[in-house]
C-alpha cells in the first residue's frame, strides 16, 4: 500500500515537470527579447498597457477591435494590486515614466496562470484517463508551436487564448468522467459559457473554437431528457456565454459602437480589416489560404488521423458495434470547431489567430490514440503505447532545440535592434515610423490607438525632438507628429542641425514621406538587418556634419 501511495506522488510530482519548463522556456525567451518597445513588440503589448491605464483611470479602453478587454482589465487589476497603497494618479505617473517594469510585471503574472493551466491540464487528464503518458502529452500544448510559446509571454490576447485553451481542454476532459457530466450538467454547461464569454472577449477570431462545447453537453441532455433537453442544454450554454461576455467586456461598454462598427467593415471587405473588394473573402485566393493555415505538419497531421479515427468509430457504430461516444464526440467538436476556426481565418491567414486550435491538438492526438486503440488496434494497443512514448521523447527533444532557436533569433533580434544607440542622436530630430525601436515611439503610437488620453501627459516628461510618422488606419498618407499633434516637418527639421528616420517598414512608409516632403535626401544609411536608419547632417557616429 505504501509503494503504491509513493508511486503515485512520485507521478504527480512528475506533473510539475512540464509547467516548470514552460515558466523557464518563456522567461528564457522574454529576457532575449529585449525591451517591450523594440520594434518586434512593441505592438500590441504598449497597446494594451496604456489601456489598463485607460481603465484604471475609469475611462473607456480605446483599443477594443478584438476587443481584448480581458488583457486591458486585467493589465489594470494587476497594477493596482501591485500598488495597492498607492493613488491611481501616481500609478498613471509611474508607468508612464517607465512603462517597462509595468509591462514585465503584467506579462509575468500572465506566465503563471498560463503554468497553473498546464498544471491543471495534466492533473486532470491524469484524474481521468489515469494514464501519465497522456497526461503528459497533453501538457505539451503550450510547446506544439514556437508561436505559442513566444506569444506566451507578451501584455496581448494571445497570452490569455492559451490560458482558453488550456481551460476548455482540461473542462472538456473532465466532462469524460463516468457519470460526473450526468450529474453535475448545469455546472458544466455554465463553465464551458464562462471559458467561451472570456475567449470571445479576449479575441472575437477565436469564436469557432466554442462550438466544441455543444458536442460536450448536448449528448448527456438528449440520454436524460430526450431532445428538448437537448435543446435547454445548448440554451443555457449559449446564454452563459453571452453573459459571460458581456461581463467581461463591461469595461468597454462605452466603445460597443465602435466595436460593432468594426466588425462590419471587416465583413464587408474580402481583404485584410475589410480592405479589397466588396465581399466576405476573395474566393479566388481563399482555398491557398486554407492550405497555407494546414501548413504547420503537428496541426496538420493530427488534424487528419481525427478525421481517419472518427470515419473508423462512424463505420464501427453502423456495423451495430459499441464505441464510447463521449470520446468520440468530444474528437468531433474538437475536429469540427478547428475547421471552422480555419475557415474563418482563411479570410486574413495569419498564423497567430490559429493558437486556440493549435492548442487543442494534444487533447486530439490523445482521444486518437485512446479510440484508435479500441476501434483500429485492438489487441495491437501494447505495441502502440511504446510508440507514443518514442513520440513523446522525440517531441520533448525537438521541442528543446527548437525553444534553444528561438531564444536565439530573440537574442539576435533585440541586439540588432539595440545596436545604433541613442545617446548619438539627442542633438538631432528623431523622427520614427512603425514599427520603430524607440520607447517614445511605443508610448506615442500607443497613446494614439487608445484615445490620446495621456498626451499631455507624455509632451511635459518625454523628449522633445522626438517625432513620428503615423499612416496607422489609412496607408494612403502619413501625418507627421509631435506629442501634441500634426507638425509641419520642414519647420521641425529647420529646428535641428540634425535629423535621423527610422522605421521597420521602409517601403510603406518611404512612398507617404515622399508625399509630404518630395525632396528629402539623405546622407547616410545606418540601417540593421531589421530597421531602415537614415540620417540627415549627422554621420552614423554621431557628429554632425
Amino acid at each position: 500500500m505504501k509503494s503504491l501511495l509513493k508511486q503515485d506522488l512520485w507521478a504527480r510530482l512528475s506533473l510539475l515537470v512540464l509547467p516548470l519548463c514552460f515558466l523557464a522556456a518563456a522567461f528564457m525567451g522574454r529576457a532575449a527579447g529585449g525591451p517591450y518597445w523594440l520594434w518586434v513588440n512593441l505592438d500590441p503589448d504598449y497597446f494594451y498597457l496604456l489601456d489598463g491605464l485607460n481603465i484604471l483611470n475609469l475611462t473607456t479602453p480605446g483599443h477594443v477591435y478584438h476587443p481584448g478587454t480581458t488583457v486591458t482589465w486585467l493589465a489594470a487589476l494587476i497594477l493596482k494590486a501591485s500598488h495597492l497603497l498607492t493613488g491611481t494618479e501616481e500609478i498613471i505617473a509611474q508607468v508612464l515614466g517607465d512603462p517597462e517594469p509595468a509591462l514585465r510585471l503584467i506579462g509575468t503574472v500572465f506566465v503563471l496562470i498560463n503554468a497553473c493551466a498546464v498544471l491543471v491540464l495534466g492533473a486532470v487528464g491524469y484524474r481521468v484517463f489515469g494514464d501519465l503518458l497522456a497526461a503528459w502529452f497533453l501538457q505539451m500544448a503550450p510547446f506544439i508551436s514556437m508561436l505559442v510559446l513566444k506569444s506566451s509571454y507578451h501584455v496581448k490576447p494571445e497570452s490569455l487564448l492559451l490560458f482558453t485553451a488550456l481551460m476548455l481542454s482540461a473542462l472538456s476532459i473532465l466532462a469524460l468522467k463516468p457519470g460526473l457530466l450526468e450529474r453535475r450538467s448545469n455546472r458544466f454547461i455554465i463553465a464551458f459559457g464562462v471559458i467561451a464569454g472570456f475567449g470571445v472577449a479576449t479575441k472575437i477570431t477565436v469564436l469557432p473554437v466554442f462550438i466544441l462545447p455543444l458536442f460536450v453537453l448536448a449528448p448527456s441532455e438528449y440520454k436524460r431528457g430526450g431532445i428538448g433537453s437537448g435543446v435547454r442544454a445548448i440554451s443555457l450554454y449559449g446564454v452563459a456565454a453571452l453573459a459571460a461576455l458581456f461581463i467581461f467586456t463591461l469595461p468597454a461598454i462605452g466603445a460597443y459602437d465602435v466595436f460593432f462598427a468594426w466588425m462590419a467593415k471587416v465583413s464587408q471587405g474580402t481583404g485584410a480589416y475589410g480592405g479589397g473588394a466588396a465581399g466576405f473573402v476573395d474566393w479566388a485566393v481563399y482555398p491557398k489560404h486554407i492550405l497555407k493555415l494546414f501548413k504547420r505538419p503537428a496541426f496538420l497531421v493530427v488534424f487528419i488521423l481525427s478525421a481517419v479515427t472518427l470515419a473508423a468509430a462512424w463505420a464501427r457504430r453502423r456495423r451495430g458495434h459499441p464505441i464510447p461516444e463521449l470520446e468520440v464526440r468530444l474528437l468531433l467538436g474538437i475536429w469540427v470547431s478547428q475547421l471552422a476556426h480555419v475557415l474563418m481565418v482563411a479570410k486574413q491567414p495569419n498564423v497567430l489567430y490559429m493558437i486556440p486550435s493549435y492548442v487543442l491538438s494534444p487533447l486530439a492526438f490523445v482521444l486518437v490514440w485512446r479510440l484508435g486503440s479500441d476501434l483500429v488496434m485492438g489487441s495491437f494497443f501494447r505495441f502502440l503505447r511504446p510508440g507514443v512514448a518514442a513520440l513523446l521523447a522525440a517531441l520533448v527533444i525537438s521541442q528543446t532545440f527548437a525553444v534553444s532557436k528561438l531564444v536565439r533569433e530573440a537574442d539576435e533580434k533585440s541586439a540588432s535592434a539595440l545596436s545604433p544607440g541613442y545617446g548619438r542622436f539627442s542633438q538631432c530630430a528623431r523622427i520614427y515610423a512603425y514599427p520603430a525601436s524607440a520607447q517614445s515611439f511605443a508610448l506615442a503610437l500607443g497613446d494614439f490607438i487608445t484615445g490620446s488620453r495621456f498626451s499631455a501627459r507624455l509632451s511635459a516628461t518625454a523628449p522633445a525632438n522626438d517625432f513620428w510618422l503615423e499612416h496607422w488606419w489609412d496607408q494612403s498618407r502619413v501625418v507627421f507628429r509631435s506629442w501634441r499633434g500634426p507638425e509641419n516637418l520642414d519647420a521641425v527639421l529647420a529646428r535641428y542641425p540634425c535629423a535621423i528616420f527610422r522605421g521597420g517598414h521602409w517601403w510603406v512608409t518611404e512612398p507617404l514621406l515622399k508625399k509630404i516632403a518630395p525632396e528629402i535626401k539623405f546622407d547616410e544609411n545606418c540601417s540593421t538587418r531589421f530597421e531602415t536608419i537614415l540620417t540627415q547632417g549627422v554621420g552614423c557616429d554621431g557628429k554632425i556634419r
